[in-house]
């Protein structure tokens, strides 16, 4: 198939079509997930504009023999990550034609990979649909796992009713050594993700979501917090990029201790966060968690639906 088309670097002529191949994706993807929001499909202006601010980063596309667009892949940012320099490239920041797209999807992985080891990047990073099951067989294949999911839900009720009693708190600083207790959950096995300890810098996480006018949802044990969950409006520089903008929550952050999991506390502090979201008028619900937490991604699996993953891999930083 090689000789009916030429990789060429991506370049603002081809921003439109781009967006188009990746509309296309979304549509498929929004059949399996009629949860997503159309604002893709509705204002294509704004992932022209996402791409648009990619330009300058390493970039491939594949044209046909009349120099229309079969496919492209584009890096998003590159910073350091798990020791290593990481290089993604987001979920809007790829597209294929469906005809051939392995192949197609193998022969730009190939040009970028070896960008990003010149570059020094060994940490590769793909996020892409969940329903893309061509594509993810195609990254399995070249040596990807999944790393990241994001998911949705509706706004219905999780339970009718619940025994658990939930408080909303506004002190966030009642929740600090809860908080640092859930930073020191993610560097053990499984998961083996870093995250601040220090009370400082715990506390000025827990303010910045109370600045965003983000609600706390907490179960106490003789007057003292034992499990909570964060729930707000999903916004622009965090996660879940195409949920942007689109009268969508999202939980932020949620925790409950080992002892009193399986009890139908998550339940009742989910219950709460899904109420509070129809009660503001909010359309679905998202949230993103590492799929090695075995506990967490356990608990999210049942009440949510992933939309999108991140795969990750891992090449010799010796080369």
């Amino acid at each position: 198939m090689q000789d009916n088309y030429t990789l060429v670097p991506f370049t603002q002529e081809l921003l439109r079509p781009a967006v188009d191949l990746f509309t296309e994706s979304y549509k498929r993807e929004q059949k399996s997930s009629p949860l997503l929001p159309s604002r893709v499909i509705d204002d294509p202006d704004w992932i022209y504009q996402a791409l648009q601010a990619c330009l300058t980063n390493p970039g491939v596309a594949i044209v046909d023999r009349t120099q229309v667009l079969m496919a492209y892949m584009v890096t998003g940012s590159q910073w350091p990550w798990k020791g290593q320099q990481a290089a993604l490239v987001p979920e809007y920041g790829h597209g294929a034609v469906a005809a051939n797209e392995r192949e197609l999807y193998q022969q730009m992985y190939r040009y970028l990979a070896q960008e990003w080891a010149n570059n020094g990047a060994h940490l590769h990073v793909i996020g892409h649909f969940a329903h893309a099951t061509t594509l993810q067989e195609t990254l399995y294949q070249l040596g990807f796992g999944a790393i990241l999911a994001e998911r949705l839900r509706d706004c219905s009720s999780v339970v009718s009713q619940s025994d658990v009693a939930v408080v909303a708190v506004k002190d966030v600083s009642k929740l600090l050594e809860l908080q640092i207790e859930h930073n020191q959950y993610y560097p053990q096995a499984p998961i083996f993700i870093g995250k601040p300890t220090e009370k400082q810098e715990v506390l000025a996480e827990l303010e910045a979501h109370a600045r965003q006018d983000d609600v706390f949802f907490v179960y106490y044990e003789q007057h003292e917090p034992c499990a909570y969950v964060i729930v707000g409006e999903s916004t622009i520089g965090g996660e879940g990029f195409l949920l942007q903008q689109t009268n969508t929550a999202q939980i932020k952050s949620a925790f409950a201790r080992q002892e009193i999991r399986r009890g139908g506390i998550g339940t009742a502090l989910l219950q709460c966060a899904v109420q509070w979201s129809q009660d503001h008028g909010y359309d679905r619900i998202f949230v993103e968690h590492e799929t090695a937490n075995i506990s967490g991604g356990g608990f999210w699996g049942k009440h949510f639906t992933p939309y999108v993953y991140f795969s990750m891999r891992y090449i010799d930083s010796t080369i």
